[in-house]
């Protein structure tokens, strides 16, 4: 094998190599820098009443799964239940239940299956919403204001405490 053969492949191979390291690098700093966008826009959340002022209002029971982790109280603005997703101006807001305290842990995008004509699911953030049966809807959380060891977007938090009475 020759020298200029090596070279002739080899640096474009290379330079493949690079720019598809790089364009991975980008997508993952791209979502860093969106959800660094979603924790700005909803900082002030951790007071319950700036949430509650900004029309999000308590719906239905804390959910968890013992086993698999927690998720938490829901807080949801009811009129942004419609097929628009916007990052920075999620549907839900999730707080872990301490006691008589509540903590943001998580924010969720949510979408009512008959506002959504397509036949695939909504994504943001690169990542298809999971399909909710019971409920109904589309649901993507994304666990911004405490890490979760099963993945950003998973659906329950093993960091997250169980529902009181659990």
């Amino acid at each position: 094998m020759s020298m200029k053969w090596l070279t002739k492949f080899t640096i474009p191979a290379l330079a493949l190599v690079a720019l598809s390291t790089s364009g991975a690098q980008a997508s993952n700093g791209d979502d860093e820098s969106a959800l660094a966008g979603v924790r700005h826009a909803t900082a002030a959340y951790h007071d319950l009443d700036k949430a509650i002022a900004a029309h999000y209002g308590r719906l239905l029971p804390c959910f968890d799964l013992p086993g698999v982790g927690g998720m938490g109280q829901h807080y949801v603005d009811t009129s942004r239940l419609d097929a628009t997703i916007e990052a920075n101006r999620p549907e839900a807001l999730v707080y872990e239940v301490e006691g008589d305290r509540l903590k943001l842990v998580a924010v969720e995008y949510i979408v009512p299956w008959t506002a959504w004509a397509p036949t695939a699911p909504p994504q943001l953030f690169g990542r298809s919403f999971f399909r909710n049966t019971t409920l109904h809807l589309w649901a993507l959380h994304a666990w911004i204001w405490r890490p979760n060891p099963s993945g950003m977007f998973a659906n329950y938090n093993p960091a997250v405490k169980l529902c009181p009475g659990r």
